[in-house]
């Protein structure tokens, strides 16, 4: 499947340990505590919602936890209208055991652009999962 976004890296890191981290759904705050405002957890596990605030900007995001299997696949979807520049978004993230040791992270969504060129919600979301991976590596 094609992603509008697909950002790949490996981290010296256990497949383990970013499973675990991508779990903890509402300390998405601890990773980006720069951009958030506040993060509120309803419920656990697959189908948790947050919500956030982004710092200077108006209204929240709602997020629902979709999927968790085994150690390897993590995804969410944004549940609600939001003020960011897209709509129908839906992020995958799957995890593999790296060659050598750490793990290989494949971060991906799809979406449709509103209000700004596809481009520029590219570059955004793009530079989200590199912040969101790099924060990974230095909570480690």
């Amino acid at each position: 499947m094609a992603y509008s976004v697909m950002v790949e890296r490996t981290v010296a890191l256990s497949r383990e340990k970013v499973f675990a981290t991508l779990m903890d759904f509402g300390g998405i705050m601890t990773l980006l505590p720069d951009m958030l405002e506040t993060c509120t957890l309803e419920g656990s596990g697959v189908g948790a919602l947050r919500t956030i605030t982004l710092k200077g900007t108006p209204g929240s995001v709602v997020e629902r936890l979709d999927g968790a299997y085994d150690g390897h696949y993590f995804s969410y979807s944004i549940v609600a209208e939001c003020p960011l520049p897209f709509n129908h978004y839906h992020a995958v993230v799957m995890l593999e055991d790296a060659a050598g040791g750490g793990c290989f992270i494949r971060y991906g969504s799809n979406w449709v652009a509103n209000g700004v060129p596809h481009a520029e919600v590219v570059t955004m979301v793009t530079g989200l999962y590199n912040g969101i991976v790099d924060a990974i590596v230095k909570a480690g």
